[in-house]
C-alpha cells in the first residue's frame, strides 16, 4: 500500500474544512439562557442564524429545551466560528412544536431574540438582534409578548 503524502493529506484536510458550515469549524461555544417561562412548562424552540440572507428562514442550528423549575431554559451551542449570529426564540408552552399565531400572524406564545431586540410591526431585523461572537459567552434573552 502506498503511503498518503502530506501533500494529498493537506488538500483532503482543506476540502473537508472548506465543506463545514461556519457553525461548525470553531471551538467556541454559545450559551443563550431564556428567560420568562412558566415554571415546568412547555418548551423553547431556538435557532441560530448567520446571515440576513438565512435569518428567521433556515437556521443553521435548531435545538428545542424544555422550560425548568426556574421558568428557564439553557441552551448550548458548541464548536462555534467566530462570526456575527442571530438568534430567535419562540415560547411553546403547549409543546405542539410551533408557534401558536392569531390576527394577521401575530404569535400568541411568547418570543424573545438575542440582545432582546424588538420588532415593529413584525420581527426584529437581522441587524438588530445580530451580535459578534468572539470568545466563548452567554447571551440572556427575555421571552416577552410579540404585540408590545
Amino acid at each position: 500500500m502506498k503511503p498518503i503524502s502530506v501533500g494529498t493529506l493537506s488538500i483532503a484536510l482543506i476540502l473537508f474544512y472548506i465543506q463545514m458550515p461556519a457553525a461548525d469549524q470553531g471551538g467556541l461555544t454559545l450559551t443563550a439562557r431564556v428567560i420568562g417561562g412558566t415554571p415546568n412548562k412547555g418548551q423553547v424552540i431556538i435557532s441560530l442564524f448567520t446571515s440576513p440572507d438565512n435569518y428567521l428562514k433556515a437556521p443553521v442550528i435548531k435545538k428545542i429545551k424544555p422550560i425548568d423549575s426556574n421558568g428557564e431554559a439553557f441552551v448550548l451551542f458548541n464548536h462555534l466560528a467566530p462570526a456575527t449570529y442571530s438568534i430567535s426564540v419562540i415560547y411553546d408552552e403547549d409543546a405542539d412544536g410551533e408557534l401558536d399565531t392569531g390576527f394577521f400572524g401575530i404569535p400568541k406564545e411568547l418570543v424573545g431574540f438575542s440582545n432582546n431586540a424588538k420588532g415593529r410591526f413584525g420581527p426584529p431585523s437581522f441587524d438588530k438582534t445580530a451580535f459578534e461572537l468572539a470568545a466563548s459567552k452567554t447571551v440572556h434573552i427575555v421571552l416577552d409578548n410579540a404585540k408590545d
